[in-house]
């Protein structure tokens, strides 16, 4: 410390006459009526029973005084019992002792010694030190409601004064005389503050004018209402002038929703295509009219209809992807199967009919219509074509080769098939293995894509305000698409990471 105190006084230039303050802020800080340190004299006086009785005194201090002197909030080893009147006194008492040494670094015409300011940075500490102890006194005291409801304003201009006298001691360290006159001017302003807290009516809650705030809501409401509206009649009237166009949509819808239907009807699933689409487009008009706002309207009616137009064929994908996977699951027993009816000497129709018999489905039903086509007068090449365009399989699609192959040049199908099925068994190793690999892959791309959208929705539900006053704008809807597409640019290119093609 004593070498600390020493450098600071090497540092610190003291000149005669190099005063740090000017006259006016001398007087802002020691006037003997306006200034700072007469102001924290006269709060401590507020709050003695025989003050002057010539001190002006808000008439709260005079009704409160006796009940605050009375109450004792503190109990001390060396000052003993301590009531509230009391502990609001300590801190300014304090800043009092603050400006008195502030005052020494004065001109002597302005009542100082003109003392550099770095030499009393040891004093500057401890009266810090003594101002933390008498503000935490009161922190711990639960005098927030103190001063009749003044007390957390006066609270929060003390702890400001700590803040500045923390720069204060900084700038005697680092010999920065610009920052502790700043930091001397600050602590006058808040005990100034806090000087004037007495002396005006504590801040409360004025409730807003409920009136007034639903008729502004309901207002908006019917502007945003009114907007849908004019969406609406948008839409239908550019739909009006291009009827024919709109016409020929429909009936291009009309063909691909027919032959989706087919394609769900030969994946043994019978489904209501206009269900697909109308549902999501349903769904978004609502939520968009649920918002009462036409940007918002706009965002999840077009989603929507996005995702109305795009389910049907992700839906089929998926079905097929998925009911290859299971008959390729199933393949290796059925191949087994066939290659030992082969060798018993049953014919390979035969064997097709034991698979359609003994083994569960999906593989069951395709080999099953394979059967009934094969009945009913097609070939057996393309009945088994037929399977291989239903089920999204490259393994089946082998065995499938295999037979129209050796119908047509000939050949020990046994063989083939126990070859198969040793591929088969063999590439169902490498395929797990290689799916325990980048299962971190497939993990992170569904983190990636799910993330953003649970924290979108989290801050909707519990910030929905600040949400659609963004979001509900040109600019958030902008923001909305351009993540939602680098989004998907993430997610595409982390399963490309982890997609390892045999």
């Amino acid at each position: 410390m004593s070498q600390l105190l020493f450098a600071a006084l090497l540092l610190w230039p003291c000149r005669a006459g190099a005063q740090v303050f000017s006259p006016k802020e001398v007087k802002f800080l020691v006037d003997k009526t306006e200034g700072a340190e007469a102001r924290s004299q006269v709060f401590y006086h507020y709050f003695k029973k025989d003050r002057d009785p010539g001190l002006a005194v808000p008439s709260w201090i005079d009704t409160t005084l006796d009940a605050m002197t009375r109450r004792a909030v503190w109990q001390d080893p060396e000052e003993g019992i301590i009531n509230e009147a009391q502990l609001w006194q300590a801190p300014v008492s304090v800043l009092y002792e603050f400006f008195e040494l502030t005052r020494k670094t004065f001109l002597p015409s302005d009542g100082g010694q003109l003392v550099a300011p770095g030499s009393l940075i040891r004093d500057y500490a401890e009266n810090r030190i003594r101002f933390q102890m008498s503000l935490d006194r009161l922190y711990r005291a639960k005098l927030g409601s103190s001063l009749g409801g003044r007390g957390r304003s006066v609270l929060a201009n003390f702890d400001l004064i700590l803040k500045e006298m923390d720069s204060l001691i900084d700038a005697l360290t680092s010999s920065d005389a610009a920052r502790y006159k700043e930091a001397v001017l600050a602590i006058g302003v808040f005990t100034n503050s806090a000087y004037d807290i007495l002396h005006h009516p504590p801040r409360g809650y004025a409730p807003p004018d409920k009136t007034d705030r639903k008729s502004a809501l309901a207002l908006a409401m019917i502007l945003k209402l009114g907007g849908i509206v004019l969406i609406f009649s948008a839409f239908w009237f550019v739909g009006s002038l291009n009827e024919d166009r709109l016409t020929r949509y429909m009936e291009e819808y009309r063909v691909k929703a027919k032959q989706w239907a087919r394609d769900y009807e030969r994946q043994f699933v019978t489904i209501k295509i206009n269900y697909l689409v109308g549902g999501p487009a349903l769904l978004g008009v609502l939520l968009g009219l649920l918002t009462f706002d036409p940007i918002g309207f706009f965002l999840f009616a077009g989603f929507g209809l996005y995702c109305g137009l795009i389910l049907p064929g992700w839906l089929l994908r998926n079905i097929r992807w998925r009911r290859g996977m299971k008959c390729e699951a199933q393949l290796m027993d059925a191949m087994i199967l066939m290659s030992n009816g082969l060798k018993s000497g049953i014919d390979i129709v035969n064997c097709i009919e034991m698979v359609h018999r003994e083994l569960q489905p999906p593989i069951s039903e395709e080999f099953g219509l394979c059967i009934k086509n094969y009945q009913l007068g097609t070939t057996l090449e393309r009945a088994l074509e037929g399977v291989e365009e239903r089920v999204q399989s490259r393994l089946l699609s082998y065995m499938i080769k295999a037979v129209v192959i050796q119908r047509s040049v000939g050949g020990n199908l046994t063989k083939i098939f126990d070859r198969i099925v040793e591929n088969i068994r063999e590439e169902t190793k490498l395929t797990e293995k290689t799916a325990t690999m980048t299962a971190q892959q497939r993990i992170q791309a569904i983190v990636v894509g799910l993330m953003p959208w649970v924290m979108f929705v989290i801050m909707f539900v519990f910030q929905p305000g600040p949400m659609r006053q963004f979001y509900f704008t040109p600019l958030g809807a902008f923001v909305l698409i351009f993540c939602t597409v680098w989004i998907a640019v993430g997610m595409k290119i982390i399963n490309k990471l982890g997609d390892v093609q045999a």
